[in-house]
C-alpha cells in the first residue's frame, strides 16, 4: 500500500511540482484517515473498548489509543521537537470522551506538524535515533501506519457487527434518492 502511494505522489509530483501536489495529496488523505478514525471511535460502544479477536493482539481501546501514541511520535519528529506525549496512552483506561480527545488531539498536533509545508521540504532530513531519513519518509510511514491499524479496526468493528465509517458513506453514496 505505501509503494502505491509513493509512486503515485511521485508521479503527480513529476507532473505538476510547483503545486505542492504531493503535500496536497497527503493532506488529504490524512484529513479521510482522521475522519474514519474519529468516526469509528463513535461508532465503537465503550463497553467493547475491552474486545480483541485473540489474547495475542491489542484491545479497540489499546488501538485507537496506539494511533494516537504514533502520531505524537512521528509528528515530533516532523516537528523537529521532542515528543509531547511522555505517557503512553495506550498503557491507560481512559473512556470515550479522554479516548476521543487524545485521538483527535494527536491528530491535530500531526497537522500543525505539516502545516506551511512544500514538497521541497519533503527532502529536508530528520535524525531519529542513530537514522537520519528525509521528513518524506516519515510523512509516508505516517500515512501508511494510520491506515494498518485503521485497517485493524475495520476488522474489530466488523467482528462486533459495526459498518466502518468509510464503507457507511461508501454504501449510502450508491442508495438511489427516494422517489418524490
Amino acid at each position: 500500500m505505501l509503494g502505491r502511494i509513493v509512486l503515485g505522489m511521485t508521479i503527480c509530483a513529476g507532473i505538476l511540482p510547483a503545486q505542492d501536489v504531493v503535500v496536497k495529496n497527503l493532506a488529504a488523505l490524512f484529513t479521510g484517515y482522521r475522519a474514519n478514525i474519529l468516526e469509528a471511535l463513535g461508532k465503537v460502544k465503550p463497553e467493547d473498548y475491552g474486545f480483541k479477536p485473540s489474547s495475542d493482539v491489542r484491545t479497540m481501546r489499546e488501538q485507537f489509543a496506539h494511533i494516537a501514541d504514533a502520531n505524537y511520535a512521528i509528528c515530533s519528529g516532523l516537528k523537529g521537537e521532542a515528543n509531547p506525549n511522555s505517557s503512553p496512552l495506550e498503557k491507560k483506561d481512559l473512556g470515550r470522551a479522554e479516548l476521543t480527545k487524545a485521538v483527535a488531539d494527536s491528530f491535530d498536533y500531526c497537522t500543525a506538524a505539516m502545516e506551511g509545508w512544500s514538497d521541497a521540504k519533503f527532502s529536508e532530513m530528520v535524525k531519529r535515533g542513530t537514522v537520519e531519513r528525509p521528513k518524506a519518509y516519515h510523512a509516508m510511514h505516517l500515512l501508511e501506519h494510520t491506515g494498518l491499524h485503521y485497517g485493524n479496526l475495520v476488522t474489530y468493528m466488523r467482528m462486533k457487527g459495526i459498518v466502518p465509517p468509510e464503507t457507511e458513506r461508501r454504501q449510502q453514496a450508491a442508495r438511489p434518492a427516494p422517489a418524490k
